[in-house]
């Protein structure tokens, strides 16, 4: 009975130390699968904040692509003609095109605007081939480069702003320069990706003195 209790003495501690070794295991493991739980909701709210933010940018209200003319001169068939109601800028094999009410471009210093599509008209159109300005400028269309596509603004602004240019020395008067500019620009496609530009440039058309 002795060796009994002795032994109940020597083992029964070790028991206790080994129970409560076994308690802050098991506590530990439920931290731990607290701490995945969070962590895993977490995740799957992100992952649908993504996913909520990718169809947003999917809607069509986002610029899907840009239409670049920056460096090229704006164009019409008659050269310096302020009774131009048709002028256009080309790029390789691209186009953009801008229809004008009449007697718009003046020699007077000023700013018009108008709207677009009810006073003004954009066209972008791309093509086959290259274009040249003898494309849009010849009696009858020629029958290449054919047009791939074409896609009409919907929606904008143009604002013509006419300035003098005198020559710095003798300060005689040079030309007229009038700055073309579309605000909120709207183009949409056949698949209704849409293009907002809220300040495009189009150029600057000269015309002479006169």
């Amino acid at each position: 009975m002795d060796i009994f209790l002795l032994l109940l003495k020597i083992l029964d501690p070790i028991f206790i130390k080994n129970k409560l070794l076994l308690k802050k295991e098991i506590a530990s493991i439920k931290l731990i699968s607290v701490f995945l739980y969070q962590m895993n909701k977490k995740i799957i709210i992100f992952a649908f904040l993504i996913a909520i933010f990718t169809m947003a940018c999917n809607d069509g209200d986002l610029e899907v692509e840009t239409i670049s003319f920056e460096n090229n001169d704006v164009l019409s068939c008659k050269a310096n003609d302020t009774t131009a109601t048709f002028l256009f800028k080309v790029n390789q094999k691209q186009a953009l095109i801008l229809k004008l009410p009449t007697n718009v471009l003046e020699n007077k210093v000023k700013t018009i605007t108008g709207a677009i599509p009810s006073s003004y008209k954009v066209v972008y159109r791309t093509y086959s081939d290259n274009v040249s300005s003898s494309y849009f400028c010849s009696d009858y269309p020629p029958a290449q480069p054919t047009v791939v596509s074409e896609v009409q603004a919907t929606g904008g602004t143009v604002s013509i702003t006419t300035q003098a240019i005198y020559d710095e020395n003798t300060h005689q008067l040079l030309r007229y320069d009038h700055l073309i500019r579309i605000s909120d620009l709207v183009l949409v496609n056949s698949k209704g990706n849409k293009l907002v530009d809220s300040n495009f440039i189009f150029g600057t058309y000269q015309t002479n003195r006169r």
